[in-house]
């Protein structure tokens, strides 16, 4: 594309780019000037997002903008107040259960959402709310988060079009697949109606199962969204601090923002799996892979910090025991297995080497088969052998 730089709206683009928008507007038949930046769906900074998001190709954009016009007619979002006022009760029980706000301001005049995740109680959030009703929520939550987009353009008279987004982890467990439609219908939503409207999403307080709750569900994030997130355990200030002024982080994050967080008003204890591994003794898990492919993920720490061996052999049906992963004196470890055929994978915590000290597990074993759901394995074969003397 060429150097030069022409002005959309306060956003900068070069000429090339200048030159796609305008056929990208002609190819929708919208004016090319005298639309308002409070005009919803029609102003440019509302277009920008969709030819940028697909990389100014104008055919793939007008295709998806065209569609994401009759998803707005099909689910009436430009009434969806109106659906929250006739639905309050529900509304009100999706957010006494999803610790979700609008918090603060990013440095350039965004706004900032907090979620507190890991405190989502999510077995009852699935027993108590519809899925159809959470998605006119969602848009609901959006259209709100776009309008107050286009109040901070007007006051700051600068272009906002993006949210930032924190997510705070602590507390969350395996227990929150029960919370994966949802989140999946959120993504599917956004990916075809929102484009490019998340600019960051920072991760915090990050537990150990989070690695492998995000496979399970990083196949329903755009791309182009996996791209922006970052995870962090701890350590995470210095990064808040270069998205928002110290005035505008919350104080529990390392800030001055004395603001109250997003909190539920239910609670669900956790439920990862336990087990004890005695000394001189081991213990297996087995999951089975009944469809012909598929995916096993796990994750699994040691309390206390105790090392303890881990292996993972995989034996196809009617074949031969073969060793997958061995692991010697280690404390934590995440993983994941590809199925091609039938058979069971085995986890063994191996505690044989050690005389004297039993080992503490949490841990979490999912197996996916390819293109359905998640499924919890259960421990069907638990085996407690003793070291053979020397």
């Amino acid at each position: 594309m060429s150097s030069g730089k022409q002005t959309l709206t306060g956003i900068s683009l070069t000429d090339d780019q200048a030159e796609i928008f305008a056929k990208f507007k002609s190819e929708l038949k919208i004016p090319a000037t005298g639309i308002p930046q409070d005009s919803g769906i029609r102003d440019d900074t509302t277009l920008f997002r969709f030819i940028s998001g697909k990389k100014w190709d104008i055919k793939v954009a007008k295709a998806q903008y065209e569609a994401m016009v009759k998803w707005r007619a099909k689910f009436e979002v430009e009434t969806i107040e109106e659906w929250g006022k006739k639905n309050q009760k529900k509304v009100d029980l999706i957010e006494s259960m999803y610790p979700s706000r609008v918090y603060s301001y990013d440095k350039y005049g965004r706004p900032v959402v907090v979620q507190r995740m890991g405190l989502i109680p999510a077995t009852k959030f699935r027993e108590r709310v519809d899925i159809a009703d959470w998605k006119k929520y969602h848009i609901l939550v959006f259209e709100r988060l776009a309008q107050l987009c286009r109040d901070q353009t007007k006051k700051l008279k600068k272009p906002v079009y993006n949210v930032a987004v924190i997510v705070d982890s602590e507390g969350l467990s395996f227990n929150h697949r029960a919370f994966f439609q949802f989140f999946k219908s959120n993504s599917e939503t956004d990916k075809q109606n929102y484009p490019e409207f998340l600019h960051t999403v920072t991760v915090i307080n990050a537990p150990w199962v989070l690695p492998t709750l995000y496979k399970l569900v990083k196949g329903f994030i755009d791309p182009a969204t996996r791209e922006k997130i970052r995870f962090f355990t701890d350590g995470y200030e210095e990064r808040l601090l270069s998205l928002m002024d110290e005035k505008e982080i919350p104080t529990r994050y390392g800030g001055k923002n004395e603001k109250k967080l997003p909190y539920p008003d239910f609670l669900e204890k956790a439920d990862e799996k336990k087990a004890n591994v005695p000394a001189r003794r081991s213990w297996s898990i087995k999951g089975e892979c009944k469809e012909g492919s598929g995916k096993f993920i796990w994750s699994f720490i040691s309390e206390g910090g105790y090392d303890i061996n881990f292996n993972v052999y995989w034996t196809p049906t009617g074949g031969e025991k073969k060793t997958v992963q061995k692991s010697e004196k280690i404390t934590k470890n995440e993983g994941e297995y590809e199925a091609k055929t039938h058979g069971t994978l085995e986890l063994e915590f191996d505690n044989t080497f050690s005389y004297l000290t039993s080992k503490d597990i949490s841990y979490a074993f999912e197996y996916q088969p390819f293109g359905g759901s998640p499924k919890e394995v259960m421990p069907t074969v638990q085996i407690d052998a003793s070291k053979k003397d020397d």
